[in-house]
C-alpha cells in the first residue's frame, strides 16, 4: 500500500497546500462535514499525477470531533481515471495524535474567548497601529501566546501533521489595547521553532475598533458605507489619519489631496456623526 502527505485545508490555511511524494499519509480538513462529504474530501485529495495505487487519507472534522480514515484506490484504464474512498478504522498512533492535538484545540479555543487586554507597557499601544503592520501584528501575537502558551512541546512528522491540521478550525481571540480601542485576531499558522511549538496571529481585516466602538477604517471598503459617531477627539483624530489616506473629501483641514480612484466623500452630520461612501 502506498500513502501520500498533502497539508490541503477546507477552512483556515495554516499547512500549505504542495503535493507531497507518494509514500507519506496524507492529513486533510474537512469541518462540519457528513460522512458523504468527508468521503468526498478524501477522494480530492488523491492526484492524478500520483498513478494507480491505494492511497491513504486522514480526513479531520476539529469541530465534530471526528476522524475519518479512507483509502483511497486510484484506478486508470486508457485515458479515463477513476477514484474511489473506502472507510477504514483509523490506526491508533493517529487517533492518540488527534486526540492530543484536539485537547490542544479545545484549550485554546476556550481561553481565547474572554479576550486579553495589552497593558500600557507594551509599544504597540492602538488598533490602528496594527493595520498594515506585519511587526506589529507579530508584537501581539507573542502576548497572546504568554497568555496562552502552547503545551504541546516537540513534534514532527504525521504527528505534527495531524496538529496543524486541527487547527485549521478557525479560532479569534479579540484583544484590547491601552487607548481602549479593540481588534480581532486570527489563528493564521503554527510556526515550530527549535524551543518548541508558537501560534501565530494575525489581525482579522475589518475588525478594528476605537474606544467608541467606531469602526477604524483599513481600506476603502471601510468606508461604503462608514457611520461613526465621535465625542473623542482622539478617536477623531485617527479617524482623519485613515480617512486621509484614503483620499476622502468633507473632512477640515483635510484638502487639495490626490483622490484614489474609489473616491471616498464623507459628511457631517448632527452631533459628532460622519458619514462617508465611495463615489
Amino acid at each position: 500500500m502506498r500513502s501520500v502527505l498533502l497539508g490541503a485545508v477546507t477552512a483556515l490555511t495554516l499547512i500549505p497546500a504542495v503535493a507531497q511524494a507518494a509514500g507519506e499519509t496524507q492529513i486533510v480538513s474537512c469541518h462540519g462535514c457528513s460522512a458523504n462529504r468527508a468521503r468526498a474530501t478524501a477522494e480530492a485529495a488523491v492526484s492524478r499525477s500520483w498513478g494507480p495505487g491505494v492511497y491513504e487519507v486522514y480526513v479531520i472534522d476539529t469541530p465534530g470531533n471526528r476522524l475519518r480514515r479512507y483509502l483511497v484506490t486510484s484506478e486508470f484504464e486508457g485515458r479515463l481515471w477513476e477514484k474511489y474512498a473506502m472507510a477504514r478504522t483509523p490506526g491508533a498512533d493517529y487517533r492518540r495524535w488527534f486526540d492530543q492535538a484536539r485537547s490542544e484545540w479545545v484549550y485554546v479555543n476556550a481561553a481565547a474567548k474572554p479576550g486579553i487586554v495589552l497593558g500600557s507597557d507594551i509599544p504597540v499601544r492602538s488598533a490602528e497601529d496594527v493595520l498594515g503592520s506585519a511587526a506589529n501584528q507579530m508584537v501581539v501575537s507573542e502576548q497572546i501566546n504568554r497568555n496562552i502558551p502552547a503545551r504541546i512541546g516537540s513534534l514532527f512528522g504525521a504527528a505534527l501533521s495531524m496538529f496543524r491540521t486541527i487547527f485549521t478550525d478557525e479560532i479569534f481571540i479579540e484583544v484590547g489595547f491601552a487607548d481602549g480601542s479593540t481588534a480581532l485576531f486570527i489563528l493564521d499558522r503554527i510556526d515550530s521553532p527549535l524551543s518548541g511549538h508558537m501560534f501565530v496571529y494575525v489581525y482579522k481585516k475589518g475588525s478594528a475598533r476605537d474606544s467608541e466602538g467606531n469602526a477604524i477604517p483599513d481600506s476603502v471598503a471601510a468606508f461604503d458605507p462608514f457611520d461613526g459617531r465621535f465625542s473623542s477627539e482622539y478617536n477623531f483624530e485617527i479617524f482623519q489619519r485613515r480617512a486621509r489616506m484614503y483620499g476622502a473629501d468633507g473632512l477640515d483641514p483635510i484638502r487639495n489631496f490626490q483622490p484614489l480612484p474609489a473616491h471616498v466623500v464623507c459628511a457631517w452630520g448632527d452631533g459628532g456623526t460622519i458619514k462617508c461612501w465611495r463615489r
